[in-house]
């Protein structure tokens, strides 16, 4: 997806939100639109509801694909979430069951029910025990000893925990405790720092390969499926575990996840029969790629999606590679979502010119694309997501199809303006150096946001030709640094043309906002240090691209540091400042330039040291003084998301007629009703939605109801 992320993490709850901790919204975030999205403060994070105004206009057939679509996203999460630890949906399972059927009845702070709803919301925020931000482990604050009781109260009430006795529960539990309990077991999802005796893969908690499976094993063996698969040992020999269902006729034996994958299918399926030919079209192609497993059918999906452009649209499958250390295994996504005629003013500018920005990047001819087919771009509303939400997207991420088909860039608007209002315009309030700058980040800084996700997913992704000796695209050569060139790479393009004349075509103060979209990435880059409390490096890819842009930035003279204030025992107020907007720009050209050479010749060495000297470390003193700002002023660390409600209207014979939408469930609410839709049929799952109130009371009735499986892998 190469998706430009709200944030890298989401974050967690101490109380559901319809028990919100607090009702005050924080700082700065007190105007009629913040409100409209604040929902509760929650410790330093925040609970935000995003809006979906779109879907009551939508017609029949497009709300129907709506629902199949969201269905078959929560069909797919347990997937995912398995990727994330090897017992992560055990974890999930049995957290869920407790919540729902044991607890005490006490929700105090402090109480054992309030904990275990603290965990929960951050266990689903974050989908796992590892914090996505920074890929370090969290631990429960309830202990080993309450679990066990709770677990016993909900085995005993009829939780479907796939236990025969209290004896098994209790063995069970046993097992699972190092990993719920022990921040040293599996302590980091992604190490691409591993510590000395481990590798990239051995020191990484997350699925991508079998456990103890060495970067050595892996030389020389040749992945057939390397996007989605597993590579384990069997009786000390390498297997390639392949994601797919497997086809009805038996030819393609079933493979990892054929279950689960199944039942996306099914959903997949019933979206078809309502959407226009050549969505149907694409759809269908999806559902045979996830039979098969093959990456040519993977392809001919992707090809099949450029051509499509419904109004109602998705992206399905094991699609970005953040989470593994190579860069190479797909984690499942999967967004849906509607179009925003609103906010596309932007969008179709710059795809309109999407030739004319290409010619004009700073890198040599070589790798300038000569004939760029006109991106796909446009503005959308989100409905549902797994993982957390991203501002913009642009895929297909296969190179050769981009290339040769173009791509879609879309922006994500509800997502933007649910994190303008909570985050982005607080925090560039904040670290304004004078009121004149606070001002003007008052005026512009909501626009300038738009322009650079819009240039980032448009031009950034799909920009630049690589050399054709590059076979099987640059991600196999630049390996676990790919990632991060892309994400830097695709920002630099949005700050290259944030000066061109063809926008004050959008604005006649188009020269204003591209100086706010200079001052913003700093503050950006700035405040990324408050997502890493604990150390002094970033192991996220976008956080390292950024840091290594602004570290070269200033080696070049057109950023400075200036810290103001202080003395005395106080701290002063650290600023990262554009010393001048000419000379950062031709900075950026420069650095531009170097990452698409780097890129397009698979430049491994190149990327390393980039990386390594000026993306990873950070000055930590510098750190808490951003955190203690940033805290000070109540600006939430990151927003947890919650999604629009869609409810199904059925007939009498339990077909779909109409599907309304709903603002006022709470976080934990929503992922228990995805966790019981998710394992139901199409007919089931719709026939529940449709009668079900989402009260705690009703989703343990249903949760009840669902089959007592094993839990541990």
């Amino acid at each position: 997806m190469k998706a430009l992320f709200l944030a890298a993490a989401l974050a967690a709850t101490p109380q559901p939100a319809r028990t919100p901790a607090s009702s005050t919204p924080p700082a700065e975030a007190t105007s009629s639109t913040a409100q409209s999205f604040f929902v509760a403060r929650l410790g330093h994070d925040a609970i935000v509801r995003m809006f979906a105004p779109g879907v009551p206009a939508l017609s029949r057939d497009e709300k129907r694909v709506a629902w199949h679509l969201s269905l078959a996203a929560h069909a797919g999460e347990e997937i995912g979430y398995d990727q994330l630890g090897w017992d992560a949906v055990a974890l999930k399972r049995l957290l869920e069951s407790v919540y729902l059927f044991g607890r005490e009845g006490h929700a105090e702070p402090g109480s054992f029910d309030a904990k275990l709803a603290d965990y929960l919301a951050r266990f689903y925020g974050q989908t796992g025990n590892h914090e996505q931000t920074t890929g370090q482990k969290f631990v429960p604050d309830f202990t080993p000893a309450e679990l066990e009781a709770a677990a016993v109260r909900a085995l005993k009430a009829g939780a479907p925990l796939g236990v025969k006795d209290e004896a098994a529960l209790k063995a069970w539990l046993g097992g699972l405790r190092p990993s719920l309990f022990d921040a040293d077991f599996e302590p980091q999802l992604t190490s691409k720092a591993p510590p000395p005796g481990k590798d990239l893969l051995t020191a990484s908690a997350n699925t991508a390969y079998g456990r103890g499976v060495t970067l050595k094993d892996l030389e020389g063996f040749q992945e057939k499926n390397p996007l989605n698969s597993r590579v384990v040992k069997v009786d000390g020999k390498l297997v390639e575990q392949v994601f797919r269902a497997g086809t009805p006729d038996g030819k393609v034996p079933r493979g990892l996840y054929a279950e689960e994958l199944s039942r996306v299918s099914a959903h997949l399926r019933e979206a078809a029969k309502s959407a226009p030919k050549d969505q149907k079209a694409a759809l269908e192609k999806l559902v045979r790629y996830f039979e098969t497993g093959d990456l040519k059918d993977w392809d001919a999906y992707n090809i099949a999606w450029l051509k499509a452009n419904p109004m109602v649209d998705a992206n399905i499958g094991f699609i970005e590679t953040y989470v593994d250390a190579r860069g190479q295994k797909g984690q499942w996504g999967a967004l849906i979502n509607y179009r925003d005629a609103r906010e596309n003013r932007v969008m179709e500018l710059i795809a309109r010119r999407a030739q004319e920005f290409e010619n004009r990047m700073p890198w040599p001819d070589a790798y300038k694309r000569k004939k760029v087919a006109t991106p796909v771009a446009k503005a959308i509303n989100l409905v549902t997501s797994y993982p957390g939400p991203p501002a913009g997207i642009n895929l297909p991420n296969e190179q050769h199809i981009r290339e040769k088909y173009g791509s879609k860039s879309v922006l994500v608007s509800n997502v933007m303006e649910a994190a303008a209002a909570m985050k982005r315009l607080p925090l560039a309030i904040e670290f304004s150096r004078t009121p004149e700058e606070a001002a003007k980040a008052r005026q512009y800084s909501v626009t300038a946001r738009k322009w650079l996700v819009a240039f980032h997913e448009v031009l950034g992704h799909a920009s630049g030709q690589v050399d054709p000796k590059l076979e099987g695209g640059p991600s196999r050569y630049l390996k676990e640094y790919d990632n991060t060139l892309e994400e830097a790479r695709a920002d630099l393009v949005a700050l290259w043309h944030a000066f061109d004349p063809s926008l004050a075509a959008l604005s006649p103060e188009h020269e204003r906002i591209a100086e706010q979209m200079y001052r913003d990435y700093l503050v950006e880059g700035l405040t990324n240090l408050n997502q890493v409390p604990e150390g002094d490096a970033f192991e996220e890819d976008h956080q390292r691209g950024h840091h290594m842009a602004v570290n070269f930035l200033m080696e070049k003279g057109s950023v400075t540091q200036v810290t103001e204030g202080g003395g005395e025992g106080k701290p002063g107020r650290t600023s990262w400042v554009v010393v001048d907007y000419g000379k950062m720009r031709a900075a950026v050209g420069e650095l531009l330039s170097k990452l698409m050479v780097i890129k397009a010749t698979g430049d491994y060495e190149g990327i390393r040291k980039l990386v390594q000297e000026k993306g990873i470390r950070f000055d930590p003193k510098l750190r808490d003084e951003v955190v203690a700002r940033v805290r000070a002023v109540q600006v939430p660390a990151d927003v947890l998301l919650i999604s629009p409600r869609l409810v199904p209207v059925v007939d009498g014979k339990g077909q779909v007629v109409d599907v309304k939408v709903r603002h006022d469930q709470g976080f934990i609410e929503q992922h228990l009703e995805r966790s019981v839709l998710g394992r139901l049929t199409p007919a089931e799952a719709t026939r529940v939605a449709a009668r079900l109130a989402a009260t705690p009371e009703a989703l343990a009735e249903e949760y009840r109801k669902l089959p007592r499986q094993p839990l541990s892998p």
